[in-house]
């Protein structure tokens, strides 16, 4: 097992929950609020924090932009993962994964969601080959994204991401 990139691999997980945590993700019922406490999904993993509006509640405008900045962090762990598979050697930069390995799926999703999506345009296009190949390895390894709520390319932390990471970290530690 590639204990470094292991550890790398965790290092950004917890960091990615602790900033998740302080920007959350937001729905209409919020609006209106001033402050608000880490949810229970947070608190689980060990981030439990109290944020504050500067002065006035959130407005639409507030959420839409908390929505966007929770994407942003989250396309951005997508792509810290993918790199630190390369940079430790787990899978060199333009190859492909073992997929015969556990994980080996997931890592060549992470890869791709990073090249194709992170990196990319993030609006799934139904006739970029690219895209469909994408999602349908998304629906193989994660059935719930086959729901509408789901559409594109989702990366929702608790979703997506944590299952992601989990499936990366077998495989980093099945690669030897």
């Amino acid at each position: 097992m590639n204990k470094a990139a292991y550890s790398a691999i965790e290092q950004a997980w917890q960091a990615c929950v602790k900033v998740r945590a302080l920007c959350p993700s937001a729905r209409e019922e919020e609006i209106g609020r001033t402050e608000y406490e880490s949810t229970a999904w947070y608190k689980k993993r060990g981030a439990t924090y109290f944020v504050k509006q500067p002065e006035d509640p959130l407005t639409h405008e507030g959420l839409e932009q908390l929505r966007k900045m929770t994407a942003f962090i989250n396309r951005s762990f997508i792509i810290v993962m993918a790199a630190m598979l390369e940079s430790h050697g787990v899978v060199p930069y333009k190859s492909e994964p073992d997929k015969s390995l556990d994980g080996g799926e997931h890592v060549l999703l992470v890869k791709w969601l990073r090249n194709r999506f992170a990196h990319g345009d993030y609006n799934y296009n139904p006739d970029d080959p690219n895209h469909v190949e994408t999602r349908l390895l998304l629906e193989k390894l994660l059935p719930i994204t086959k729901k509408p709520e789901y559409s594109g390319f989702p990366a929702a932390i608790d979703i997506i991401l944590e299952p992601l990471k989990d499936g990366v970290l077998r495989y980093i530690k099945n690669a030897g």
